[in-house]
């Protein structure tokens, strides 16, 4: 069923993006890790309950656009394939680097569960990233 694992430039990866919020003039940081397995055949009599999985790093910067409105990160995978795991997220002050993002003194603490909500169990994910999505971070300016 070819590739086994979603393309990084089409999302299926461990993700790390740093949001520059300009309102707050602080940094906030999203680590959201995505492992994928291929869906599973419902219609076949070949047992395709097995199936083959990889894990992909991307660190990447990503800034407010200069009109103000928040930019969607988009997560698409390959077709037949989905987000199969998120380990972390945080919309807030997280401390470490690209892949050991421990969450800081401040943040949004309902980021995780959010971020499970919309794209868990899902072939394609659009997040956005303001406040009004996540709450309010609670982080005070540097």
């Amino acid at each position: 069923m070819g590739d086994s694992h979603c393309r990084c430039l089409h999302g299926f990866i461990l993700l790390v993006v740093l949001f520059l919020s300009f309102v707050f003039s602080f940094a906030s940081k999203i680590d959201v890790s995505f492992h994928g397995d291929e869906k599973r055949s419902l219609s076949s009599s070949i047992n395709s309950s097995l199936s083959e999985s990889a894990e992909y790093t991307m660190c990447a910067t990503h800034k407010e656009a200069k009109d103000g409105k928040p930019i969607a990160l988009d997560f698409d995978c390959e077709q037949g394939y989905v987000i199969s795991k998120i380990t972390y997220a945080d919309y807030g002050q997280s401390t470490g680097s690209c892949g050991k993002f421990k969450r800081g003194n401040c943040g949004a603490s309902n980021t995780l569960n959010i971020v499970n909500k919309k794209c868990l169990r899902k072939e394609k994910c659009k997040l956005f990233v303001p406040d009004k999505i996540f709450g309010p971070s609670h982080c005070k300016g540097a």
